[in-house]
């Protein structure tokens, strides 16, 4: 399969103000999945964590798709904090359990 991109000259640049805003909702979700993931008494699945996101009014998402459209952000800050928790758990109970693979994005089962 063969692919070919055309750019034209006068083609619109990507806004630095949309760029900015995509940054600042992706370290939010980032932000949001850690609170939810630490409030927790027992870390929460990966598809507990995404239908709480998506119960909350959550500014500047993309349109059309949403939380949907956010997915690899929020599975990635999800594995990031049970990977960072996990070592915490192995550095103070030497010998403690080895950690699992942390759930991916194909782990999500969304029901809309």
């Amino acid at each position: 399969m063969t692919c070919l991109l055309v750019c034209f000259p006068g083609a619109p640049r990507p806004c630095e103000e949309a760029v900015r805003k995509e940054v600042l909702l992706d370290a939010a979700l980032g932000h949001r999945v850690a609170e939810l993931c630490a409030s927790a008494s027992e870390p929460p699945s990966l598809n507990t964590v995404f239908r709480t996101l998506a119960s909350e009014d959550i500014p500047d998402l993309p349109p059309g798709g949403g939380l949907y459209c956010k997915a690899t952000v929020i599975a990635e800050a999800y594995s990031q904090f049970c990977q960072a928790s996990r070592q915490r758990c192995v550095k103070g109970q030497k010998g403690a359990e080895e950690p699992t693979g942390a759930q991916s994005i194909s782990a999500l089962h969304l029901e809309a």
